[in-house]
């Protein structure tokens, strides 16, 4: 039996990769920032909103396909942007961009990805979008938007929730691993304790990538080549796209521009005036400030405020089928899915990447099944139950309560 066929969940998976990745490896790609209060939200978020299952009704194939971006693609699920994969898995990007070929549906291409934009068109059969930072300034972005165009990319995402640099995450100094910040003799005494019982990614490693830490494939260093990737991670947070250069993006770019990092109503508004062509809900799955809001509790407002106007994705603590059904029922269009899928790539390469779609789509299907849907269009909010702390108020009935009750203190009413 293969790494792949040990894998029935998304625990599982983890659990995989935890034991075939050195310790520092896996931080990188586990990590929220700080504490990792809003990673765990994001995942506790889905598990606090209940399912009601409809009895005495039977549609055993429910049709799971759907639109999003003006693509028809056959899954709910798009997968996401994630830089850095060969570090993990030699197989990299191309794992994923062959898995979403095969269930037909969307790929994000990280802007720190180790795969070209060119190379992956190469292996793609369908929608390929091709992330965007601002690496180096927005002058020397606009290469990168003109090779995806030039490459065939479907679709830019512009990354708009990272401000600033996130803060690491909080790990026991007992537990903490440093990555290798270069190939020599002090970096690797330096790793060696955790790579001497990981056989399977030093194999992988040393037979295929060389021993080298790979570079970063979009971003172009001064001279003109590809940027090593610590470089490329340092120089993310020296400007960020804002909604005011989705204009000159125009310019030179004219299919769907997606802005991904939007948690409140003011920003999604702002994507729509700005002529975008969706949004992702998304807290960077929780990598960027911690103690953001869970994508899913911010669902709901965004899309009663845009959602008739642009469509919505979510990402941020999608581990299984019923969390896809779960956010589409809110008025999701689709679902955008990071470490579900990167926990198989690390655990099992392309094989793993595979079969973690395969048991997302398949519980999905069951769960409409259960629900007594014949298809994801189907669902709505009243198979739903929504947990009563999540009904509080907003921000500006909080302000109007707090000037009313000032109001009512100054001529001394107050109980």
């Amino acid at each position: 039996m293969n790494a792949a066929e040990r894998i029935h969940s998304v625990d599982d998976a983890r659990y995989f990769a935890k034991k075939r990745l050195p310790a520092s490896i896996f931080q990188y790609f586990e990590g929220g920032s700080g504490p990792s209060v809003t990673s765990t939200l994001n995942e506790q978020a889905f598990k606090e909103v209940l399912l009601k299952p409809l009895s005495g009704v039977h549609h055993p194939a429910p049709d799971i396909s759907t639109s999003v971006f003006g693509h028809d693609i056959d899954i709910p699920i798009i997968l996401s942007s994630v830089g850095a994969l060969k570090i993990g898995h030699q197989d990299g990007e191309l794992a994923v961009t062959q898995a979403a070929s095969k269930f037909g549906t969307i790929q994000f291409l990280s802007g720190v990805s180790n795969t070209s934009i060119e190379e992956t068109m190469t292996h793609a059969t369908g929608p390929v979008y091709q992330q965007l930072y601002y690496i180096g300034g927005r002058d020397a972005t606009a290469p990168t938007i003109e090779r995806a165009r030039d490459a065939g990319a479907a679709g830019l995402v512009i990354i708009a929730d990272s401000a600033a640099p996130n803060t690491g995450r909080e790990i026991p100094i007992t537990k903490r691993a440093n990555l290798p910040l270069q190939i020599n003799l002090k970096e690797a005494v330096k790793f060696l304790p955790q790579v001497w019982n990981k056989p399977a990614w030093m194999k992988d490693l040393i037979m295929r990538g060389g021993l080298e830490i790979p570079p970063v494939a979009t971003a172009r260093s001064a001279n003109g080549q590809a940027m090593p990737f610590l470089e490329a991670a340092g120089a993310i947070y020296g400007e960020t796209p804002t909604f005011e250069d989705i204009p000159w993006i125009r310019e030179i770019w004219d299919a769907p521009i997606i802005v991904k990092g939007v948690v409140s109503v003011e920003s999604a508004r702002k994507a729509v005036e700005y002529g975008a062509t969706g949004i992702v809900v998304s807290n960077h799955g929780g990598n960027m400030l911690d103690g953001t809001i869970p994508t899913l509790r911010a669902l709901p407002e965004i899309i009663e405020a845009v959602g008739d106007d642009i469509d919505v994705v979510i990402d941020g603590g999608i581990r299984h089928g019923t969390d896809v059904v779960k956010a589409m029922a809110m008025g999701a269009k689709a679902v955008s899915v990071g470490r579900a899928y990167v926990y198989g790539l690390l655990a099992a390469g392309h094989e793993g990447v595979v079969r973690m779609l395969e048991l997302l789509t398949t519980e999905t299907a069951s769960a409409l099944t259960w629900l007594g849907k014949n298809s994801i269009h189907d669902i709505d909010p009243e198979s739903l139950v929504i947990p009563p702390h999540w009904m509080t108020l907003s921000l500006t009935d909080l302000r109007r309560e707090i000037r009313a009750r000032n109001e009512l203190s100054d001529l001394g009413l107050e109980g």
